[in-house]
């Protein structure tokens, strides 16, 4: 069955009637965001999708379930009464296109389908030529972190960024970039090298994308290892970097050929040091460079030399200090903002060669054995 080009469901007269005068071979339906996703579930949804959020008293739970069942490749704009930012943010970030507060205007119809057209007629990002995947290991010891403050940092460098959290039950790296998945790893593994893998990852600005298990799927069984090395290649045609955090051994094992560069996270403290000690010992033989994160105020119970000595003579190739604010920061998901100009300058051994802003020689050096 043929998706329809254009479809909507819209709950008052009035904005049927603007729909309709609009394209006159629009398919409108009187109904609601709700209605939609019961349509879609049953049907190809539309190339273009307008849906209305009046009616429902929870329409974001709605869309999210709209977002799920719809092609990747429809394009959701939604209306409704409300107009606030907050909400209109939110819906960006799970997926939708744009928001248009009522009374629905012809003209902010029309310029809408007009910002979808200039969308899909224009390429807003330049040909990859190169794109690096980066494994953030360490989890608990600040991986979080470590990734959200990486995607940021490349992003203002003009990189794009695909940001992906493994972890199907307990990943959190979403509340780090304040951004809530709507569609998931199931989607993204049905077809991992569709042409459509970039509209399943949420938007966390115009230039990082996050990819990663909803929340309400949590739990679900999931045996997807075998299709990370094509969804990864995937994506490599819409992103500069890669980082993936969450990662078990298994998907270690099976990225590892595609894998640019291992970024061990952990602690100074006994746990921590074992912890990475024992990623580096699955690692052998792979590129990996070990970041030692002060990620609480405690006191030093590790000297340098135990810690050296127990990496097989390694040293970290970059410490990063406490950061009193960090975890007010990162309960807001701003994480970028309470790091200092200093602290980010830090950073740089690690981002120049993983972004590839420095030079052969230098990323060659820094990325280690």
């Amino acid at each position: 069955m043929a998706a329809p080009p254009f479809t909507a469901f819209l709950r008052d007269q009035d904005s049927r009637r603007v729909a309709r005068a609009l394209d006159e071979h629009a398919v409108v339906h009187r109904g609601t965001v709700k209605d939609a996703a019961r349509r879609c579930q049953a049907e190809p949804s539309a190339d273009l999708l307008l849906v209305d959020l009046d009616g429902e008293q929870n329409p974001l739970a709605h869309m999210a379930t709209l977002l799920r069942v719809c092609r990747p490749e429809t394009t959701i704009l939604a209306t409704g009464s409300e107009n606030n930012v907050a909400l209109a943010n939110d819906l960006y970030r799970g997926g939708v296109f744009l928001y248009l507060p009522k009374p629905l205007e012809l003209a902010d119809l029309d310029r809408g389908l007009r910002e979808v057209d200039a969308a899909q007629a224009h390429e807003r990002r330049p040909e990859i030529q190169t794109s690096r995947l980066v494994l953030v290991l360490g989890k608990g010891m600040g991986t979080n972190t470590a990734t959200a403050l990486l995607a940021r940092l490349a992003a203002e460098r003009g990189r794009y960024v695909s940001c992906l959290d493994l972890d199907p039950n307990f990943g959190t790296l979403a509340l780090a970039l304040d951004t809530q998945p709507e569609r998931g790893f199931a989607q993204a593994l049905q077809s991992p090298g569709g042409l459509s893998v970039d509209r399943l990852q949420s938007h966390v600005s115009n230039r990082i994308g996050l990819i990663a298990h909803p929340y309400d799927q949590a739990g679900q069984h999931y045996d997807g290892e075998h299709a990370l090395p094509e969804l990864v290649g995937a994506l490599a045609a819409y992103a500069h970097l890669i980082l993936a955090c969450g990662a078990s051994t298994a998907h270690v094992d099976a990225l590892r050929h595609l894998t640019t560069c291992h970024l061990v996270v952990f602690e100074p403290t006994p746990a921590g040091v074992s912890i990475a000690m024992r990623w580096l010992r699955i690692l052998e033989g792979s590129s990996c460079m070990l970041l030692m994160n002060h990620a609480r105020p405690l006191p030093h119970v590790l000297t340098e030399e135990q810690i050296r000595t127990s990496l097989g003579g390694r040293s970290p190739d970059v410490v990063f200090p406490h950061v009193k604010g960090m975890p007010r920061a990162m309960a807001l998901g701003e994480p970028e903002r309470a790091v200092s100009r200093r602290e980010r300058e830090l950073l740089d051994r690690v981002l120049n060669p993983l972004v590839g802003t420095a030079g052969p020689a230098a990323a060659e050096e820094q990325l280690g054995p």
